[in-house]
Parts: structure tokens; sequence; C-alpha cells
């Protein structure tokens, strides 16, 4: 080739990027912008793009086919609903949706009349009457078990009832310093009573009087239960009455069957003249109208029934209670239903009120059986009235100054602390079923819940808190608040009592759950003292035994603790020993009120007998049986005695050895071991007792390591049936 002529082999110009159409084709681009000569080429102008994106492969032409046969079968399906949505009545008539006569121009099909279109109308319908803001006919029970013209339905008040505002709006109690002229002596108080019962209106008035101080002092407000009363009693028995949030003649009865044992009556206290007031609420139990008043009236009765003794009525009728207030939907938000006209906000607030009552007993019930808490919704808690709280409460023979009551503000505090003893209660129950719990991580969660009881305390309100200033003018209400709070600690700790101090991290203070055991207990004490010298034990509240057998329990815990090392602790002994006494004597007071409250405190004296002072009795008599050995051993290699060996041969003190004169404290050396081996056995049978919480009925026998620290449970022993044959079922 002759010099100077071009390569035809020689390579063309260099791109040094191709579009996005080029490089995804794998193409020669010249790099010509903005459009290169391929795309130009080839009709691709509108597509030359010069991205580094990659190019999504393009759709083929059988899928776009596809897509369009898609959507042009759901626009036929769509024309087709909307031709049957334009015929129907959007109401219910007769359960199921109705169609519209056809017009002259409008053809009839048998396709309109189709029987999967009732079926579907059937099951539509209750769905659609639960939107809340159906005003026309409110919120009704919905689920598989009922259909929508079940007369099963809540009712609501047909007209409000009038606040009270004078003593001609409500009903007044004839009890002392209340003027008989001005407390409608011509009403008829005791139409829904039954008349077996002869009773006055001053004790029927007096019964109600301490059960609002010092009973039902929550789950009814009494100003509300007193203003409806009146407007239900002040009908003529030829009208009916009208319809009341607050009261009926079964939450009537139910409470005269539970609160008449704080007359001064003997004939009225009576279980047998008691029953015949439980029979009349259970007459007057109407399954068709459930209501608020219902569901106290039902924890009532059961209150009745633990109270006696009879565990399985008395699960089944808290059980009752509790269902019909979810089946009711207490607990749900019912604004919307303010908000259209279904409910007044004083319905709202009531059903909120009743809610948590509900909520707070639940909660109690579970810490005294150990079982794990009942379920937390999102339900706003209950309101504070400032004007309901201002209503002055007092009580005469205290000869303390009128008082705000401070109801409402109470109440909202017990349930605030109710949702923190609902973790405790989880927690419980949870080491009773776990066999291997997690320690550090039960061990962050106690912790965690010990932080959240006390920043509860410290929040507080001065009005609230009992202090050493305000300690002799407390109220029941108050009382019973701060006692709630230390058994919520006894009953966080006590399970980790026999357990060492230590922290959760490095740098946290170690938990002492045998000090904080002991300080919730003594603070148990002291507002015991103080409700004993104001209000005296007899008219104490019936959840009360629980709290007192806890405290009980924690000092009996502590009188062991004392014996169970070398050194016997005989002032700290003594002083436990006293306070378990003080416990029983307190029961035994409440048992002349409370059946259950003088079973518990029998047993608690039994365990105390039969268990606690024996063993002791036996430490005692080992610690003098090694005195001697170590004294005899001294004498043969002529020793010295060493300071250690006098601190572990130190034997009963001169004060405390009286105290066991009456026993024999010679051990024979060949049973020492064996005396040694049961003592350490029952110790330990206490403490994985005090690990798994309350579980069981009693503590009969040695061997049963489940039935030792339980609040009120013995008094669900079989007592004397003094009622027996007596009872009907109301429900057969």
């Amino acid at each position: 080739m002759p010099k100077g002529l071009a390569n035809p082999r020689g390579r063309g110009p260099y791109s040094t990027q191709a579009c996005s159409i080029c490089r995804s084709k794998k193409k020669k681009c010249d790099g010509v912008k903005p459009v290169c000569g391929s795309c130009s080429a080839s009709g691709r102008s509108d597509e030359c793009s010069w991205g580094r994106e990659t190019v999504p492969k393009l759709p083929k032409k059988a899928h776009f086919e596809a897509l369009q046969k898609r959507v042009e079968s759901l626009q036929v399906y769509v024309e087709l609903l909307e031709a049957r949505l334009a015929k129907c009545i959007c109401q219910d008539v007769s359960s199921h949706l109705q169609f519209r006569p056809h017009s002259p121009e409008e053809p009839s099909t048998e396709e309109d009349l189709d029987s999967d279109d009732e079926i579907i109308g059937e099951l539509t319908v209750p769905t659609q009457r639960l939107q809340l803001n159906d005003s026309s006919n409110g919120p009704l029970l919905h689920g598989a078990f009922f259909r929508v013209e079940n007369s099963f339905q809540p009712q609501l008040p047909t007209q409000r009832i009038p606040e009270v505002t004078d003593n001609a709006a409500t009903y007044v109690l004839q009890v002392e310093g209340v003027d008989i002229s001005q407390s409608h002596p011509d009403i008829e108080w005791s139409r829904h009573l039954p008349p077996e019962v002869p009773i006055t209106r001053r004790e029927h008035d007096r019964i109600l009087e301490l059960s609002f101080k010092f009973q039902t002092m929550f789950p009814i407000v009494p100003s509300l239960f007193l203003r409806d009363m009146y407007r239900a009693l002040s009908v003529p028995r030829s009208e009916e009455p009208p319809t009341t949030l607050h009261y009926s003649s079964m939450l009537h009865n139910a409470i005269l069957s539970v609160c008449a044992v704080y007359s001064d009556n003997e004939y009225l206290r009576d279980p047998k003249t008691r029953l015949y007031f439980l029979q009349a609420a259970h007459s007057c139990f109407d399954s068709r109208k459930p209501d608020s008043s219902m569901v106290h009236a039902l924890s009532l009765i059961a209150a009745f029934y633990t109270d006696r003794g009879d565990r399985i009525p008395a699960e089944l009728y808290f059980g009752m209670s509790t269902r019909i207030c979810t089946t009711l939907g207490l607990g749900d938000d019912a604004k919307q239903w303010v908000k259209d006209g279904v409910l007044t906000h004083d319905e709202m607030t009531g059903r909120n009120w009743t809610y948590w009552a509900v909520f707070n007993r639940d909660v109690t019930w579970a810490l005294y059986w150990g079982v794990g808490g009942p379920p937390r919704r999102n339900t706003p808690l209950p309101y504070v009235d400032s004007d309901m709280d201002r209503i002055l409460w007092d009580y005469a023979p205290t000869k303390i100054p009128p008082q705000m009551n401070l109801l409402t503000l109470i109440f909202h505090e017990t349930s605030t602390l109710s949702m923190i003893a609902c973790q405790i209660a989880d927690v419980v129950n949870n080491l009773r079923l776990s066999s291997r719990p997690h320690v550090v991580q039960v061990a962050e969660h106690v912790t965690k819940i010990d932080l959240e009881l006390n920043n509860w305390k410290s929040r507080l309100l001065p009005q609230l808190d009992i202090t050493l200033m305000n300690r002799a003018s407390s109220s029941p209400q108050r009382l019973m608040l701060h006692l709630a709070y230390w058994f919520c600690f006894i009953t966080l700790h006590r399970p980790f009592f026999n357990r060492r101090t230590q922290s959760i991290q490095t740098s946290d203070p170690e938990v002492d759950h045998v000090k904080l055991c002991t300080r919730a207990a003594e603070n148990v004490m002291e507002l015991l003292d103080t409700w004993s010298s104001l209000y005296t034990m007899r008219l104490a509240s019936l959840k009360m035994s629980g709290v007192i057998f806890s405290a009980g329990t924690v000092f009996f815990l502590r009188a062991l603790q004392a014996t169970g090392s070398s050194r016997v602790a005989h002032g700290v002994l003594n002083t436990m020993l006293a306070q378990v006494e003080t416990c029983i004597k307190y029961l035994h007071e409440m048992g002349r009120t409370w059946a259950s409250a003088k079973r518990t405190g029998d047993m608690l004296q039994a365990m105390l007998n039969d268990r606690l002072k024996p063993t002791i009795m036996r430490r005692l008599a080992r610690r003098s049986y090694q005195s001697h050995a170590v004294a005899e051993m001294q004498d043969a290699s002529g020793a010295v005695a060493s300071p250690a060996a006098n601190s572990l041969s130190t034997g009963p003190t001169a004060s405390h050895a009286h105290e066991w004169e009456s026993q024999d404290f010679q051990l024979d050396p060949a049973t020492a071991w064996s005396e040694l081996l049961l003592d350490l056995n029952f110790f330990a049978q206490l403490q994985h007792t005090s690990d798994v919480g309350f579980s069981g009925a009693t503590a009969s026998s040695e061997s049963d390591t489940n039935t030792v620290f339980l609040p009120i449970l013995d008094s669900f022993h079989a007592p004397e049936n003094v009622l027996a044959g007596s009872q009907k079922n109301p429900f057969t």
C-alpha cells in the first residue's frame, strides 16, 4: 500500500459515552447529543437519554394485551355492582337489605331477588349498625352468638335525671343529725326489700351510710346512688319507674346483703337474715337489661359468697360481673357516641367509672390469688370531678372535723396504682409457672416496677398523702389507698425474700428485698393502728384482711430469719413475734364483722403456734446444746474460749427464756441432726412458698409448700354451713 494512504480497516471515531438505548441494546453509539445517530435513524429520538440509569426492559405486547383485558373485565364488574347498589335501600328492614320497587322503564330481573343477596344482606347489616355515627339505634351488641334483632341489648336511660341541687332531688338518709321532716318520710323506701326481714328505716339508712363510708366507697358513688334511688322510688307503684344508671332494686338488695354486717342489730348481721336480701337481689336479675348497676350488684353478690367461704359461687359471680362489663363495652371510647347524641357525657363517665371499678377489683383478686392480672386496655382513666370531691365527709364518733371526700381523685389514683399492680400480678404469676425464670430479666422487671411505685407515691397530691401531721384525721378512703400501695410492695418483693441483695448493673444500688418488705409491713401496721384508733376494726373493709395477712407473713419470715444464723437476734425475734400477734388481733377484731377475717386470723394463729414457735424452739434448743458441747470441749482441753466460740454458743437471753420456759429445750444428741434437718426443711418450704406467691387453700401440713402465704384463701374453707338447705339457684 502506498505510503500516506489511509488504512480502510482502521478504527472509527471513539465515543466516551453511549446513550441509554444503545447501551441496553449493546449497539455502537456515535455520542452525538442530544440525540445520537442510531436513535435518530431508528425513530427513537424521544427515548434517547444520557443518564447512567439502566433502562428497564419494555413489556412485551402480550403483557399489554393481558392488562387491557383485565381492565375491561373489572370495569364490567364495577358497573354491575353500581347497578345493584342503586336499587338498594341502605337501612335495616327485617334484618336484610330490601330492594326499591322497580320503575316501569326499569325491568326486573331474577338476579335482583337472588337468595345470595339476602344472605349477604343479613351478614353485612350488623357491621353497618356498629358504625358510631348511627345515632338512630345506638351501640348494639355484635358477635357470632347474637343476631341484631335479639332482645339482649343494653338499655340506655330514656330520660336524664337532674343533678343533685337540693334535698328535694335526692333520697336523704335518716341518720343522726338529720331532720326527719326533710328526709321525705312518706317515700316507699322498702318497696323492693324482702318482706321476710323486719327492718326500720333508721336501721336501713344506717347500713347504707356505713357501706358508703367504709365498704362500697368506690364502686358506688353515694350521691348519684341516692339521687337515682329517690327518682326510682318516688314514682307510684302503678307507674313504671324510669331507668336509672346508678340505682336498681338488684343493687339495693345486694348492698344490704353484704353491708348489713355493719348493723348494731344482731338479727340483721346474721347470715340467715342477709340471705333474704341476697335472694331478693337474685329475683331482680334481668338478663335482658344489663347495665352498670347490674355489674356492681353481681360484684357485691360475689363478695357475699367470698366472706361466707364459698369460692366457686364467688368466682362465678365475679366472672359474670366482668363479662357483662366487657359485653357492654364499658371500656370502649364512647366520645363519638356522645358527639352523635347517642350517649350523654354523664353516661359516658359513668360507663368509664364502672369499667375501672371492675378492673381495680380484678387486679386485687389477681394479687390475692397469685394469678396474672386482667388484660389492660387503652381506656381513659376515671374522671376527676372537683365539685363532687368538695362534698363533705365526716363520721361523728371520731370527732374529726368534716373534710372534703376527694372521692373521684382517690379513685383516679387507685386506678393508676392498679395498672402498676397488674404488672406485679403478672410477675408473681410468671414466677409460679416458670420453673427456670431468667434471673436478670426478672430482677430488671422488678426494679422497674419498684421505680414506678415510688414515682406514683412521690406524685401524690398533698391532700392525698398521709403524714405525721394529718395521720390522725385520715379518712377511710385515704387509708385504703395507702394500704393498697404497701400491699403492692409486699407482693412484689416477698417472692425474693430469701435471695441475697444484688445490683442489676454494676452502678445500681443493691436491692434489699428483706428491708423493703419489712418497711412495707411496718407501714401497714401504722396505718392499721390509725384505722383501729379512729374507726375500730369493726368497720374495716372486707379487702383489708388480705393486707393484714400479707404483713403478718413478712413478720413471720423475719422471725425465722432472726434465728436462722449462728447468732440469734433476740430483739428482732421478739419484735416480729409481737407484730404477728398484733396482726392476729386485728383479724379477730375484724372477725366480729367479716367471717372470712376470723378464719384468716385463725389460720395465722395456727401457723404461729404449730409451725413458727416449734421451729424457733428447736433452734434455740440447738443453740443451747451447741453451747454445752463447746463448754465441755473447752473444759476437756483446758483451752480458753475464743470470741468466735462465745458468739456461737450464745443461747436464749434471760428476757426471752421465760417465753419458752414451758417447753423442753433438751435434745438427745442422737436426734440433734434429724431435728436440724427438719428445721432446715421447714424453713426451705417457707422460702419456696414465698418465691411462688399465692396459690393453694390452707396451711394444714408441712408437706404442702404452696399453701402458707395466702391472704384470704383460707376463708374459702368449708365453714359450718349455717345456710344449708336454704339457698336456691336463681338461674334454674
